[in-house]
């Protein structure tokens, strides 16, 4: 990945990233100023939890929005590193390139828990880039009803990419989230 902080601006998983960033100062300065003043703490909604990490060639990112009538907002995004070209020909090959899948983070069988669909992806100058958007009940979500674990939810994002060219299938994980759905 090019360690040049101007090139990882124009990548749009990490525009996507200093824009909730920006927007979340935002909202908690807001939410702190009409708290003090105006509202009891248990009027605001919590931020988004954002989790975000790199690897060789790619860097993927993964975030749960409680919303305000109960369900969770999911969101997933990733770039992976190639030529435009390279990116323009999977995206070009018929068929979706991308899938993505939340996961409980637990040795069973089936940790496989919902699909999130791919909202958009794009060829662009540093790789190939997809974001993925649905929203989860916490029914859907809940992985865990055990009482050996505390009931916490350790969930995760996996993406696969299919590369029709080479017949070849890559996996990227997201980190954990934990939380009680």
């Amino acid at each position: 990945m090019d360690t040049n902080h101007g090139s990882l601006l124009r990548s749009p998983i990490h525009r996507m990233r200093f824009a909730l960033a920006g927007r979340m100062l935002i909202v908690l300065s807001v939410v702190a100023f009409a708290g003090a003043g105006l509202a009891g703490p248990t009027s605001a909604r919590a931020s988004p939890e954002l989790k975000c990490k790199s690897g060789t060639g790619y860097a993927i990112c993964f975030s749960l929005d409680r919303l305000d009538d109960g369900n969770i907002a999911v969101h997933l995004g990733i770039d992976v590193d190639m030529s435009r070209a390279d990116a323009q020909a999977i995206i070009d090959h018929p068929g979706e390139e991308f899938s993505a899948k939340i996961r409980g983070d637990d040795p069973v069988s089936d940790n496989n828990l919902v699909s999130v669909p791919v909202t958009w992806s794009a060829a662009w100058e540093g790789g190939l880039s997809a974001e993925f958007d649905r929203v989860a009940t916490f029914g859907q979500l809940n992985e865990d009803d055990g009482f050996f674990d505390g009931y916490v939810d350790e969930l995760y994002g996996h993406i696969d990419l299919a590369d029709p060219r080479s017949g070849q299938t890559r996996g990227f994980n997201s980190v954990v989230i934990s939380g009680y759905y």
